[in-house]
C-alpha cells in the first residue's frame, strides 16, 4: 500500500463501489449476464473511458485482467473457459459442466472423485474438497520430494485421495489438512498466477463457486443453460440468491456465481442431515461436513456479510503494487507461498 499514491488509490472505501467497476467494465451494468464492454477488446490499447476513477493510465489489457480478477467475466465454453492444449481431458461432461470447473482450474479426475467419495448431495462442500485437492496437487508438483514434508506438502494425503474408493479410505487428519489448505488459500491470493490449464487463475472463492456450479449443472432438472452454455431465457433466473430459479452459471459472471454459492451453501448446511443424506453414508457425509463446514468462503471470514462482497478487490491493489514495485525483488511466488504454508503448518506437522 505504501507504493500507491493518493492519486492511484482514488476515493477508495474500502475500495471503489461496485457500481463504478461495473459502469467501467460491463456493457450492461447491473446484469449478471452482461458481457464486458466492447471497448475492453479494442486493439489500440487506449485507456477505457472512466478508468481514471479506478486506476489512472490503465490500458485495455490491464483492464481486462482487472475485470477477470474482480469476477466480472463469465465461463462460456471456448471463450472465458477456453479449450487449450493444457485441457485435454473432458471426462464426458457437457459444456455447461466442464466450462465451470475448467475455469476453476480443477482437473476432471479431482472434480469427479471429490463428488464420488463425498457420497452426499452437499455439492457446495464437495466443491471445497475438490479445490483443496487440486491445490495440494499443484503444491506436490511444484516441490521436490525431499523438501515436501518440511514445506508442509503432504503427498501421502494426495495419494490416498487419488486411490480412495470412498471417504473411509481417508483419515480425519487428511480431511483436516485439506480444509487447512483451503483456509490458507482463502486468506491470501496473488494476482496473475496461471492455473493448471495455463490461463489466469481466478480468486479461490470464485474457484470453489465455479466447481459447485459445475456440480449443480449436473443435477436433474437443471434447464437454465442452452447446450452452447448460453442462458435459456425461458428458464434462467436473474437473481443468484433466488435458489428456486437457478441462474445459467456459464453465462453469468463469477461474482454472480459466487453469490449463488454462498446462498446455496448456507441453505444446504441448514438442512437436517437426515434430509440431505438420503441413501448416502451418513457417517462419511458427517466427516466431510465436520472438516469443511466452518470454512468462510472469502478472504476475511471475521468480517460482516457486507464485507464479503469487497473481498474480491484486494488482489487488484496487489497487482498495482507488483507493477510499480522494485523489478529486482524476488518474484518466486510459488516458493514464497510454500514457505508461508510451512509456517502455518508447524503445529500440525508435530501431530502427524
Amino acid at each position: 500500500m505504501k507504493r500507491l499514491s493518493p492519486t492511484d488509490l482514488g476515493n477508495f472505501w474500502p475500495f471503489q463501489d461496485d457500481s463504478v467497476w461495473e459502469g467501467a467494465f460491463l456493457e450492461t451494468p447491473g446484469s449478471i449476464y452482461s458481457d464486458l464492454h466492447p471497448r475492453m477488446f479494442t486493439s489500440n490499447g487506449d485507456d477505457i473511458p472512466g478508468d481514471e476513477d479506478i486506476f489512472p493510465r490503465a490500458r485495455s489489457r490491464a483492464a481486462k485482467a482487472m475485470a477477470w480478477d474482480l469476477g466480472l467475466d463469465k465461463a462460456l465454453a471456448g471463450y472465458q473457459a477456453p479449450v487449450t492444449q493444457h485441457s485435454i481431458e473432458t471426462g464426458g461432461h457437457a459444456p455447461v459442466v466442464k466450462a465451470n470447473y475448467t475455469k476453476a482450474g480443477v482437473m476432471t479426475r479431482y472434480f469427479q472423485k471429490a463428488y464420488d467419495i463425498g457420497n452426499n448431495n452437499l455439492y457446495t462442500i464437495n466443491a471445497e474438497l475438490a479445490v483443496a485437492v487440486q491445490i495440494l496437487h499443484e503444491w506436490v508438483e511444484a516441490t521436490d520430494a525431499v523438501d515436501r514434508f518440511e514445506m508442509g506438502v503432504y503427498d501421502d494425503v494426495l495419494l490416498r485421495f487419488e486411490r480412495a474408493t470412498s471417504l473411509r479410505d481417508m483419515t480425519d487428519a487428511d480431511l483436516a489438512y485439506l480444509a487447512d489448505i483451503l483456509r490458507g488459500e482463502l486468506s491470501t491470493w496473488r494476482a496473475g498466477r496461471l492455473n493448471t490449464f495455463g490461463y489466469r487463475e481466478i480468486p479461490t472463492p470464485m474457484r470453489i463457486a465455479r466447481v459447485a456450479a459445475a456440480y449443480a449443472s449436473t443435477q436433474e432438472g437443471y434447464l437454465a443453460c442452452q447446450p452452447d452454455s448460453q442462458r435459456d431465457m425461458s428458464h434462467a433466473g436473474t437473481i443468484p440468491e433466488q435458489l428456486d430459479k437457478p441462474i445459467c452459471f456459464t453465462d453469468a459472471n463469477d461474482r454472480a456465481v459466487y453469490r449463488w454459492y454462498r446462498e446455496k451453501r448456507k441453505a444446504q448446511l441448514a438442512v437436517p442431515p437426515r434430509e440431505y443424506i438420503s441413501v448416502y453414508d451418513m457417517a462419511s457425509a458427517g466427516r466431510i461436513v465436520d472438516a469443511f463446514a466452518d470454512i468462510k468462503p472469502a478472504w476475511a471470514g471475521a468480517f460482516a456479510t457486507q464485507a464479503l462482497d469487497w473481498s474480491n478487490h484486494a488482489e487488484v491493489v496487489e497487482a498495482q503494487m507488483a507493477a510499480q514495485g522494485d523489478p529486482t525483488r524476488d518474484t518466486d511466488m510459488d516458493f514464497y507461498r510454500l514457505v508461508e504454508r510451512a509456517n502455518l503448518l508447524i503445529c500440525r506437522s508435530a501431530t502427524r
